[in-house]
């Protein structure tokens, strides 16, 4: 009866710790990057194939890429130059239901601890000290898979994953092990999103730090100040 009881506690307990970790939305997953990682080899052109962002989960993206390059300096929060490994990720993407097809771009820089290079952090104000990255799995040439998470002071946490290609597509057995490793991290895989490439004919990228406003009812993101009646076929 007693060791009965001791497994009924147990189980119990196991259950309220998994639960516990499944809504608690403040705070970031524990993360086991990738070991023996190598730096070097990941760098360079990558398809966006796959996304998911916790706060962005009404719009979606077409085009993205990423490019990774290695640096050696981190700009802080006050404008200061620290000397310290880093990597810089310049993208470019465009809105998928833009009408004008507009490309835009953006870029992050982050700190790279050598004793552990598949974890990054970058100083931010608008989170709670430090936005966090990690190479959860790679091979280098054809796929990585990459999860950024960055606590705020109040509200929930910041959590979003990128599914990386070389190439525009990967194979259906490769898509399904990357996605079977996302929900380990409390990503919610009915809101990773396909990434089309699809005529992504080339158009000078700009940058645009404006809102992006979303209308009650709609999923169509719109800029202030652009005239969006466009006619086709005339």
């Amino acid at each position: 009866m007693m060791r009965a009881l001791s497994f009924l506690f147990l189980f119990s307990f196991l259950i309220c710790t998994v639960y516990s970790r499944i809504v608690d939305k403040r705070k970031c997953p524990e993360v086991r990057a990738v070991p023996h990682f190598d730096l070097s080899q990941m760098l360079g052109d990558w398809f966006v194939v796959e996304y998911y962002a916790s706060a962005e989960e009404a719009l979606s993206y077409s085009c993205m890429r990423a490019v990774f390059t290695e640096d050696d300096h981190v700009r802080a929060e006050d404008g200061s130059i620290e000397w310290t490994p880093g990597v810089t990720m310049n993208f470019t993407y465009r809105f998928a239901d833009d009408p004008i097809g507009e490309n835009l771009l953006g870029n992050i820089t982050w700190k790279v601890d050598l004793n552990e290079p598949a974890h990054w952090t970058h100083s931010e104000i608008t989170y709670d000290g430090i936005y966090n990255t990690y190479v959860l799995d790679t091979e280098y040439k054809t796929w990585m898979l990459l999860l950024h998470c960055a606590e705020q002071s109040e509200g929930a946490r910041y959590l979003s994953a990128f599914v990386l290609s070389r190439k525009t597509t990967l194979p259906k057995n490769v898509m399904a092990y990357l996605r079977d490793k996302l929900p380990r991290y409390d990503v919610d895989i009915k809101y990773v999103f396909p990434i089309s490439h699809e005529d992504c004919s080339d158009k000078p990228a700009k940058s645009d730090f404006s809102p992006i406003l979303v209308e009650v009812g709609s999923k169509t993101p719109k800029r202030p100040g652009v005239s969006y009646n466009v006619a086709f076929g005339h």
